[in-house]
C-alpha cells in the first residue's frame, strides 16, 4: 500500500491528510477556535460526586465540567491524591491491543483486580459456582465504587487527563490514569513497574528484548507501553525517548506545585507533531507540506526518530493548492455530502441523528445488470469497504447502523461481515461489528474521542436548523394566525397593538394576498399588528412583541 502524509497549512488552519493508495483515509484538522484537547493534563477541582452515576464532575476550566467515571480513577498516584487506601493486585498483562493512539489506551485494565482461577467442579455445581463468583464480583465492584465515592469530595484538587473531547453539551471525558505519549513508548507515571508491549510486535524474542531494555532504564514507580515502531530499535533510541518523556513529567510535577485549579498543566503536542509521532511508519512513502516551518519541524523530528526517512520529506512549492495537486481536494469536500457514489453505480446515504449515524446502501443503476443475489453481494461488499473508509475519513463515532441490500444466502452475509471487519482493522479507533440481521441491518460501534469532522468543520444550517427540511411559507402563515387567535381569546383586550417580526421570505408572499394581513387580522381579532421583516429569522420562525414595551410574548401565547 502506498501511504502518504500530507500537511497543509492555510492561514491559521492546519490540515493533516493520511492518504492510502491515492485516496484520503483520515483527515486531522486544527483551528485556533477548535484546538484538540485529547491528551491535555489539567489540575481540576471536583464539583460534585454522583454515586448513582458512579462518576464525578470535575471543573477543568472548560464550558462544561468534565466527566470522571469511577473506573477511570487511578488506584496509584498517592503523590497527588490519596484516593484509595487498599491495594489491588495488578493483572499480569503482557501486551496491549492498539498502541497507535496512546492517549486512548484503556489503562483501567492495568489496575484491574486479578481474576482467581476457577477450580474444577462437577457439572451439578457449575451453575452455583458461577453465580457465587458473579455475586463476589458484584460485591467487589460495589465495594470499590463506594470506596472511590468516599474518597472523592467536592472542592478536592485532582490531576486528570482528557481522553475524549467535549461533544455537544457533554463535557470532556477524563481519567486520572495519566499517560504521556512518545515516539517509541507511552509513559505511565503511576504504572508501578508495569511494562506492556504492543500485540503488533509478533516476534517473542523481540518482545522480550524490548521489555528487558525498558525495565532496566525505567524508574521503579513508572510504567510503560512499548509501541509498534519500537521494534528493532536500539537501546540508545529507546533511552532518548524515555528521557524526553521523563522530562515532560518532571515539568508537570513542578507546575502542579504552584497551580490552583482549574489549570491547564500540560498541552499535548501540536497536530503536526502528533501526526509525525503516530503515523510515521515504514510504509509511509512520502511526507509533504506547504509550510516552511512545518517542514523544518518534520526534518528535525525525523533526523532523531527515523533518519532513514529524511529523504522522504518534501516542501511543496507548486502553484496549485496542495490538496488539489495530490488529488484529494474532492475527498475533503465530500465530507459534507450525504450521498457517496460507489464505482458500481450504487451509492450510500449517510444521515446524522442525535443518537446515531444511519447509512443506507442502494444498488442504483447496477441492479438490472446481473442476477439479484450476485448484484446485491457485489454492491454490499463494495459498500462495506467504502463505509469503513468514510467512518475513518469523517471520524464518525458512536453507534452506526447500516442498512445493506437484502441477501438471501447466509454465506454472503458472512462475507459482508468479514469484509467490514477486515477494513476496520486499518482504523486506529476501536470498533465492534455485529452480524447482519435478517432485515439486512448491521450495527457498528466506533470509538469516539471528539466530534466528527462534519460537526467540527460545519455549522448548523440557519434555514432548516439541521433537519434538512424547510417548513413551507403557508405553514408559517397558518401558525401566525393560530397564535393571534389564541392571543385574542386569552387576553380579551380589543384594539391592543402588537409588532410581528418574520423572515422576508414569508412576508413577501403574505403582502401579495388580496386582503392585507393587517386588515384581515383587525377584522378577525380586533388587534392592530405592525409587521416588520427580520433577516435573522428562519422561514419557519416568527416573533410577536408588545408595541409599547417591546416585550417578547411569542412563547406566552404560542399555539404551536
Amino acid at each position: 500500500m502506498k501511504k502518504q502524509l500530507i500537511m497543509n497549512q492555510f492561514g491559521d488552519e492546519i490540515q493533516v491528510a493520511i492518504v492510502e493508495d491515492g485516496r484520503l483515509a483520515e483527515l486531522l484538522v486544527e483551528r485556533p477556535d477548535s484546538s484538540r484537547s485529547v491528551g491535555d493534563i489539567y489540575l481540576g477541582r471536583v464539583q460534585k460526586v454522583v454515586e448513582g452515576l458512579q462518576a464525578a464532575f470535575v471543573d477543568i476550566g472548560q464550558a462544561s465540567d468534565g466527566f470522571l467515571h469511577f473506573s477511570d480513577v487511578g488506584t496509584t498516584g498517592e503523590d497527588y491524591r490519596s484516593m484509595v487506601n487498599e491495594d489491588f493486585d495488578e493483572e499480569d498483562e503482557d501486551d496491549v491491543e492498539d498502541d497507535e493512539a496512546p492517549t486512548q489506551v484503556d489503562n483501567t485494565r492495568l489496575q484491574a483486580p486479578r481474576a482467581t482461577p476457577m477450580p474444577p467442579v462437577a457439572n451439578g455445581q457449575a451453575a452455583t459456582t458461577a453465580e457465587t463468583k458473579a455475586d463476589a464480583r458484584r460485591e467487589k465492584r460495589q465495594s470499590y465504587t463506594q470506596m472511590i465515592a468516599g474518597k472523592l469530595k467536592p472542592n478536592d484538587s485532582l490531576l486528570v487527563q482528557v481522553i475524549k473531547e467535549p461533544i455537544g453539551t457533554k463535557g470532556s471525558r477524563l481519567t486520572s490514569d495519566i499517560t504521556i505519549a512518545g515516539r517509541f513508548m507511552v509513559l505511565l507515571p503511576f504504572g508501578e513497574g508495569h511494562i506492556a508491549v504492543s500485540k503488533r510486535i509478533m516476534n517473542r524474542r523481540e518482545r522480550k528484548r524490548l521489555k528487558t531494555i525498558v525495565r532496566s532504564m525505567l524508574p521503579k514507580t513508572f510504567g510503560a507501553i512499548v509501541r509498534t515502531v519500537a521494534e528493532e530499535q536500539d537501546e540508545v533510541s529507546l533511552k532518548t525517548d524515555l528521557e524526553i518523556l521523563l522530562n515532560k513529567w518532571k515539568q508537570i510535577e513542578e507546575a502542579v506545585k504552584t497551580a490552583k485549579p482549574p489549570k491547564l498543566i500540560f498541552k499535548e503536542d501540536t497536530i503536526t507533531a502528533s501526526a509525525m509521532r503516530d503515523f510515521l511508519t515504514e510504509d509511509v512513502t512520502e511526507i509533504v507540506t506547504n509550510s516552511p516551518q512545518i517542514h523544518r519541524e518534520a526534518l528535525a523530528y525525523v533526523r532523531w526518530a527515523a533518519p532513514e526517512m529524511e529523504k522522504k520529506i518534501q516542501l511543496y512549492r507548486g502553484r496549485l493548492p496542495l490538496f488539489e495537486s495530490y488529488g484529494i481536494a474532492k475527498d475533503v469536500e465530500s465530507i459534507f455530502s450525504r450521498k457517496v457514489w460507489l464505482k458500481s453505480g450504487g451509492y450510500l446515504i449517510i444521515e446524522h441523528t442525535e443518537a446515531m449515524v444511519v447509512i443506507d446502501v442502494n444498488s442504483g443503476r447496477y441492479a438490472a445488470k446481473r442476477e439479484q443475489e450476485e448484484n446485491s453481494l457485489r454492491t454490499n461488499l463494495e459498500a462495506a469497504k467504502e463505509i469503513a473508509r468514510q467512518l475513518r475519513m469523517r471520524d464518525i463515532g458512536g453507534i452506526i447502523v447500516v442498512d445493506f441490500i437484502d441477501l438471501l444466502d447466509e454465506r454472503n452475509a458472512r462475507k459482508v461481515l468479514e469484509t467490514m471487519k477486515s477494513e476496520l482493522r486499518r482504523d486506529r479507533a476501536k470498533s465492534n461489528v455485529l452480524p447482519m440481521s435478517d432485515f439486512g441491518i448491521m450495527q457498528i460501534t466506533r470509538e469516539r474521542i471528539r466530534p466528527s469532522l462534519m460537526q467540527r468543520m460545519g455549522d448548523e444550517c440557519p434555514a432548516c436548523g439541521g433537519t434538512g427540511v424547510i417548513q413551507t411559507q403557508r405553514t408559517t402563515m397558518h401558525q401566525i394566525e393560530r397564535w393571534l387567535r389564541k392571543y385574542a381569546i386569552q387576553t380579551k383586550r380589543p384594539f391592543s397593538r402588537l409588532e410581528l417580526r418574520l423572515s422576508p421570505t414569508v412576508l413577501e408572499p403574505m403582502m401579495k394576498e388580496e386582503m392585507k394581513p393587517q386588515l384581515k387580522w383587525f377584522l378577525q381579532h380586533l388587534v392592530f399588528v405592525n409587521i416588520k421583516a427580520d433577516d435573522t429569522l428562519r422561514s419557519d420562525d416568527f416573533r410577536f412583541f408588545r408595541a409599547r414595551t417591546g416585550e417578547d410574548i411569542t412563547q406566552e401565547y404560542s399555539a404551536l
